[in-house]
C-alpha cells in the first residue's frame, strides 16, 4: 500500500510518459506496486 502523496507522484509521472520502472525507481517502491497503482486507479 502507498501513502497518499506517492500514489500522486505515481499517478503525475505516468501522465508525463515516464515508465513503470522509472517511476519505480523515482518513487523508491517496486515495479509491482506501481503497476497495481496504476491498476487501481484505472478501475476507479
Amino acid at each position: 500500500m502507498v501513502d497518499d502523496d506517492k500514489r500522486a507522484a505515481i499517478l503525475a509521472r505516468r501522465q508525463r510518459g515516464e515508465s513503470i520502472r522509472t517511476i519505480a525507481a523515482g518513487v523508491k517502491v517496486s515495479v509491482g506496486v506501481v503497476h497495481k497503482t496504476l491498476a487501481d486507479a484505472k478501475d476507479s
